[in-house]
């Protein structure tokens, strides 16, 4: 099945909406799922190494934890890699971007009349006020 652009844009942003609104309630999820994916790596390479190896309950633990820790170390190490050169392409391409941005948001607020202008400041006003009166 194909999602389309539309709901992947649809869906981050209603997940974003949803992270501002209600950050304790996102970030309980993710820190549940990140520790649901670990519990269940860790059982899984102990069922995995004390079946093959017929090791008994505190040797496959060690077994596991280098295991786990080599994979973290490698984790990390390409995540700092990656990160790295994420780093200097934005550090590169940002400033252009920001300028053009800018630009174009300029010529469209221009371009609008008296009355758009004003729709659009206060609706954003209504809407920052309604945000703040949930979260507050």
């Amino acid at each position: 099945m194909v999602i389309s652009n539309h709901l992947k844009l649809a869906f981050v942003l209603v997940f974003g909406i949803l992270t501002v609104m209600m950050p304790d309630v996102a970030f309980s999820l993710v820190e549940s799922t990140i520790v649901g994916l670990f519990e269940l790596l860790e059982f899984t390479l102990d069922e995995i190494i004390e079946h093959f190896f017929h090791t008994n309950r505190h040797t496959t633990q060690v077994i596991v934890f280098y295991i786990m820790m080599g994979l973290f170390i490698f984790i990390a190490y390409r995540t700092f890699v990656h990160s790295k050169r994420l780093y200097l392409v934005v550090r590169r391409e940002f400033p252009d971007w920001w300028i053009q941005q800018k630009e174009q948001i300029l010529v469209q607020w221009l371009s609008l009349s008296i009355g758009k202008k004003l729709k659009m400041i206060s609706g954003c006003t209504l809407g920052v006020a309604c945000v703040a009166v949930l979260v507050l």
